[in-house]
């Protein structure tokens, strides 16, 4: 997928690359890349299911700045499980890397909201001897651990996909704003990893939950104020600028 370049609205207040918008890209190549085995966002919904992220593992070399027209790659690695697993690595003009992922995805009975066995919707291709964008695996986080700092949020209609519940890019976001405006001016995230646990819908009240860890690291929790659920759990890693 190529895009035309970061637009103002895609960036953030340095001028690079939101976090937020490189996950919609990513997305947006992994719809559009399904596509091709009969088994993208509108195809699946044809059917009452849907594509769900589960976990993320992100790796960024640097932000593009405004204007950057970029490529982004991505392939299937094999299948794990219930999981499709699906690669991804984001170039700049020039063909140099600028972010690399893997990423682990389930098909989701839209009425009953449980995950179904790939084999049942389509045959997923077994490209698991195909290069690897990271060296990093998929397992599943350890639990978060505090001292908590804790920012509340909540869930706007804008905040929703086309499954009605919060859209993966804005989790990413909400777990990047745990950090507090000190980390997020002096430094740029390098590692975004996420497990995706629950769903967030429209109205619910979101603690974003961050607790800084050694060598410039943050475990992060989201936590569904009402019930106490916790949303998604995630690792992030930071950089002075």
């Amino acid at each position: 997928m190529n895009t035309e370049g970061a637009s103002w609205r895609e960036t953030d207040a340095h001028g690079g690359l939101a976090i937020g918008a490189l996950c919609d890209y990513l997305q947006e190549a992994a719809g559009n890349h399904a596509g091709t085995f009969g088994v993208s966002v509108g195809q699946l919904r044809e059917r009452s299911l849907a594509w769900v992220l589960s976990r993320l593992r992100l790796r960024i070399e640097r932000l593009p700045a405004v204007g950057e027209r970029l490529e982004v790659r991505t392939w299937p690695t094999g299948a794990e499980r219930l999981f499709a697993l699906r690669d991804f690595e984001v170039l700049d003009a020039e063909g140099r890397r600028v972010a690399g992922a893997v990423s682990a995805w389930l098909i989701l009975d839209a009425s009953a909201r449980r995950p179904v066995r790939l084999e049942s919707v389509f045959d997923p291709p077994a490209n698991a001897a195909a290069a690897r964008a990271l060296e990093t695996g998929i397992e599943k986080l350890s639990a978060p651990e505090g001292p908590w700092r804790e920012i509340p949020l909540v869930v706007r209609l804008s905040d929703l996909d086309a499954n009605a519940h919060a859209n993966n890019a804005r989790i990413a976001e909400w777990v990047v704003e745990g950090v507090g405006r000190d980390v997020w001016q002096s430094s740029f995230v390098r590692g975004l990893d996420v497990d995706f646990l629950a769903e967030a819908l429209h109205g619910d009240a979101v603690s974003s939950r961050a607790a800084a860890m050694p060598d410039g690291q943050f475990s992060h929790s989201l936590v569904r104020s009402a019930d106490g659920r916790e949303i998604a759990r995630a690792r992030t890693r930071w950089e002075p600028r």
